[in-house]
């Protein structure tokens, strides 16, 4: 059982490839539906692993690269499509640096042997992009609306509350793991001594 929330995260991580292909065949109804469904499981296994403690290092570490790899496939789609408007090339940009900096940082923390985990931040700023990204794909999948200008509200206040969460991250994780590691190293030092 303890298992559920992380055989969630792997099927979004499957239906990461079905929305790519749907999306690419301009099937934007069938991929609005697979991207929906890929975001509810991310709500269920969150509240599946908090509500009944089924938090495990492997699903820390699966979660968030479910999430990431949703948004950022989306994205990469959409911006394809709409590669003459220069708003949804900034905001590739700027996620992708900003996924970097959140890989090199989880890289760093994993040889403390610390694994970095999602909070409020990030779940967030997941949430505002997911808002956004199916606000597009309405956009695309229903002949007539117009929702462009709500979608690039919403993507750009996902983005700023994205680097928020770097931010946070890096002051409530990255270096608290170093700040531990030093701790570690100073007492191993001091027994050295004695």
């Amino acid at each position: 059982m303890k298992n559920i929330p992380n055989i969630l995260s792997a099927f979004r991580i499957a239906l990461v490839g079905l929305f790519v292909y749907l999306f690419s065949r301009e099937h934007y109804t069938y991929a609005l539906l697979v991207f929906v469904s890929a975001f509810l499981t991310d709500i269920l296994d969150g509240y599946l692993a908090r509500h009944y403690n089924w938090v495990t290092d492997l699903g820390k570490l699966l979660d968030p690269i479910a999430d990431k790899l949703l948004v950022l496939s989306a994205l990469v789609c959409i911006l394809i499509r709409k590669s003459g408007e220069p708003f949804f090339l900034v905001l590739f940009i700027l996620v992708l640096v900003k996924e970097s900096l959140m890989m090199a940082g989880a890289v760093l923390m994993l040889k403390n042997r610390d694994i970095a985990y999602a909070d409020w931040y990030g779940k967030s700023a997941t949430g505002l992009f997911a808002a956004g990204i199916v606000l597009t794909l309405l956009d695309f999948a229903i002949v007539g609306i117009r929702l462009e200008a709500w979608c690039i509200a919403i993507l750009s206040v996902a983005v700023a509350l994205s680097y928020l969460a770097l931010i946070h991250y890096a002051k409530s994780q990255l270096l608290s793991s170093r700040t531990k590691d030093d701790d570690e190293t100073d007492n191993s030092e001091d027994n050295m001594e004695k």
